[in-house]
């Protein structure tokens, strides 16, 4: 395997897995593209929290967030964002779907095999973070 190769690969395990779940999010009536499965996934587990605290947790630029929004009453520069009774139900329906997607990512490969690969997949991204810092800097 070349090392130009590895780059093809995780495009288009991500691609795959964007195609896998599209249908399953546009059923509950999300858009997608935009971050809503994640957005509502967080708020769930999480509870409400501000733009900048939710666009951290769902790797997203913080002008994506701006759904379900109330003004802080500690800072009137922020907001609170928090489910609707809808929200809810979609994040857990997005739940359910994550849970499923899982199963299917999974399916004949062994622990051992997973294992490898969760760790390789975060050596990856280590390198990447570790030099997209050395070029900030």
């Amino acid at each position: 395997m070349k090392h130009e190769d590895i780059k093809n690969i995780l495009f288009k395990i991500e691609l795959s897995r964007r195609n896998f779940l599209r249908p399953y999010f546009i059923e509950i009536g999300l858009t997608v593209g935009q971050g809503q499965p994640r957005i509502l996934r967080e708020l769930y587990l999480s509870g409400p929290m501000n733009q900048r605290e939710l666009a951290d947790a769902c790797f997203l630029d913080v002008t994506t967030m701006s759904r379900t929004i109330e003004s802080n009453p500690e800072c009137r520069r922020s907001f609170i964002i928090s489910l609707t009774d809808n929200g809810r139900k979609k994040a857990e329906d997005v739940i359910d779907i994550f849970a499923m997607a899982d199963e299917v990512f999974c399916e004949n490969i062994s622990e051992e095999e997973l294992e490898s690969f969760c760790k390789t997949a975060q050596k990856i991204e280590n390198n990447i973070i570790c030099k997209a810092s050395q070029k900030t800097e």
